[in-house]
């Protein structure tokens, strides 16, 4: 027999849960002893945490996991971050793109390294986001 319904496909589905989550095992919550030993009905759990769940995938990927879960995030806002600010301040000139004289401090040149620009393109910028000229 097939079910016609999707609640009754839901039941199905629940049934088959409770049927492969139920063991011979110690229960490791007292307070779900009761629920968990009846045979009239399913077990229900109780605790519907946001932080249990959390850390049941903490403790299923391990350190490393999360470790490369967290350097994978942070490289994904450096990305953003070089899209929205694709450019830094040069450096030689202080981001003003010329340079005064010593003697003569009226005479001006514009800044050898950002060509009078007054920025330049962030290192990620020149190595991720090369373009081909």
């Amino acid at each position: 027999m097939f079910p016609t319904a999707p609640s009754d496909a839901m039941n199905l589905v629940v049934q088959i849960a409770v049927a492969y989550t139920t063991t011979g095992a110690p229960n490791p919550h007292p307070s779900n002893a009761a629920v968990a030993g009846s045979a009239t009905g399913p077990a229900v759990e109780t605790s519907t945490s946001s932080t249990s769940a959390g850390a049941d995938v903490a403790s299923a990927i391990g350190p490393t996991g999360l470790l490369l879960l967290i350097a994978l995030a942070a490289f994904a806002l450096y990305l953003v971050s070089l899209s929205l600010h694709p450019n830094a301040k040069c450096n030689r000139c202080k981001g003003a793109g010329r340079h005064k004289g010593y003697f003569f401090s009226y005479a001006q040149r514009p800044c050898s390294s950002c060509k009078g620009r007054g920025v330049h393109p962030r290192l990620g910028r020149k190595v991720l986001f090369k373009t081909s000229t």
